[in-house]
């Protein structure tokens, strides 16, 4: 008799063990799918802002639109060349949003000194029919380039501003300045 115990008694801590496994196995399935569907959210959100900033620009006659989780650089035709912008280091704090303009310029020559203007406000309606509001503007300066291909990292205090909501950036009269 013990032995036929013993063997039911091992034969059910099999399937026991089986079933745990498995659990285990749906478990971590679950967590998987869990963390597909957060990335699919944010890629969703990703496109929609994408195609926001792209409509947004191609409507654009100065200057260039960038908008927070877009994620994706515009390009500027602008008086010191062409230039690739995007935000980056976007962070909410007390008084908006913080952002870093990172602004590459695409020929082989460093960029000279510049200035130019970044307005920020919210978009009212859609892409087609939209109106910008509670604009905000600040004056930015970089200082001369000395190696090519050049990057220039200005950071930007956007007062008002709430990533959650329909914030735009759009950084025009770039222009270079002249040495006195």
């Amino acid at each position: 008799m013990t032995r036929r115990f013993l063997r039911l008694l091992a034969l059910g801590s099999l399937f026991t063990l089986s079933a745990c496994a498995q659990q285990t196995e749906v478990h971590q399935m679950q967590q998987s799918v869990s963390a597909l569907n957060k990335d699919m959210t944010k890629l969703n959100q990703e496109t929609v802002k994408i195609t926001q900033q792209n409509t947004l620009n191609a409507k654009s006659a100065s200057g260039v639109y960038l908008l927070p989780g877009s994620n994706t650089p515009a390009r500027l035709e602008s008086q010191i060349g062409t230039l690739r912008m995007s935000l980056i280091n976007i962070t909410q704090n007390a008084d908006g949003m913080r952002a870093t303009l990172r602004i590459q310029g695409e020929s082989d020559d460093p960029l000279p000194a510049f200035s130019g203007t970044v307005e920020w406000g919210l978009i009212q309606g859609t892409t087609d029919n939209y109106q910008e509001v509670n604009v905000k503007n600040q004056l930015i300066n970089a200082p001369a380039s000395i190696l090519a291909p050049s990057d220039v990292d200005i950071p930007l205090q956007l007062s008002g501003s709430d990533p959650k909501q329909p914030v735009f950036v759009r950084i025009h009269d770039i222009q270079p300045v002249t040495a006195q």
